[in-house]
């Protein structure tokens, strides 16, 4: 009763072990175009900043335009950008990868507003404004 070596708990604890079931497999990525990508995010990060594109006004309709003149100009025939010599359809995932981040970043902040709008605070913590004048005789 119990004095033996439990082979199979043994082997499973010298094999190495990592829980990553159901996270995204980003081996999946393609190295290559994401280099591509990288390229082009570092231009623009040399040309205005790292984190230029989050500043830009009406940000989906921008990035959609440059991202369909992009494409329009690979399906035209014109594989690289005349100004970067990079090629238009990494241009053109760079700006899809700002408008997904975008609208990402704007779902997490509307389900994190709706759960602090829709708090109850308990009556103790709620603070009352009174509209009388406390100026008035008797008062403190």
């Amino acid at each position: 009763m119990g004095g033996g070596i439990d082979f199979e708990k043994a082997r499973e604890m010298s094999e190495g072990r990592k829980y990553d079931g159901g996270k995204p497999q980003l081996y999946l990525l393609p190295p290559k175009s994401i280099n591509e990508v990288g390229k082009v995010l570092t231009f623009g990060a040399e040309k205005y900043d790292p984190h230029n594109w989050r500043k830009v006004d009406d940000l989906q309709n921008r990035y959609t335009s440059a991202a369909l003149r992009h494409i329009f100009a690979h399906i035209d025939g014109e594989d690289v950008d005349e100004e970067t010599g990079l090629s238009h359809l990494a241009h053109a995932m760079c700006c899809l990868l700002f408008k997904l981040e975008d609208q990402l970043i704007g779902e997490s902040e509307e389900e994190r507003t709706r759960e602090t709008d829709t708090r109850e605070y308990p009556p103790r913590y709620r603070i009352v404004v009174s509209r009388e004048a406390d100026n008035e005789e008797g008062s403190v």
